[in-house]
């Protein structure tokens, strides 16, 4: 029934819960797990008062250099999270692999489903709730609303009857 499963991670340990749900469904269905974590690119903002110093050209540069360099320790870190998470994943004789996006977290998680054949989304909530959410908004909401594959929702707090 499920051979993709697609596993959104953000390096909390809220998401990290999902892995178990997607661990139990991926042996049942000797399916393969994916593994997603979207980094979002850090670009320098400029400020809502632009200054004479904003607009000289060394300024400017060193601020992209340093949004690169952020941007590059994200990405370091998140691809050392998801070998982590691979290897936890392979060692249970489950196939695992993992894709590191630069683009907005939901967009990136219905892409990558749509170009990898996914069948199942499992991902956690965060438990924002009420105004937080309405405001901030919520990628597993986004995700479940745009999605045409099913997606299990793991809530925060929840934990499995073994």
């Amino acid at each position: 029934m499920f051979k993709r499963i697609l596993v959104p991670l953000d390096g909390s340990r809220f998401s990290s819960s999902a892995m178990r749900y997607a661990i139990g469904i991926a042996r049942r269905f000797d399916a393969q797990i994916i593994l997603i974590e979207a980094v979002k690119p850090v670009t320098p903002s400029p400020s809502s008062e632009a200054s004479e110093a904003t607009m000289v050209p060394v300024v400017t540069e060193v601020a992209v250099q340093a949004a690169r360099l952020e941007e590059k320790r994200h990405l370091t870190r998140a691809k050392q999270y998801l070998q982590r998470k691979v290897r936890d994943v392979t060692k249970r004789g489950i196939k695992c692999s993992y894709r590191i996006a630069m683009e907005e977290p939901a967009y990136s998680i219905l892409k990558t489903c749509r170009k990898e054949g996914v069948e199942l989304i499992v991902m956690s909530t965060h438990g924002k709730g009420g105004l937080k959410r309405a405001i901030l908004g919520s990628v597993a909401d986004e995700v479940a609303r745009k999605s045409r594959v099913p997606v299990m929702l793991i809530r925060q707090g929840i934990q499995s009857k073994k």
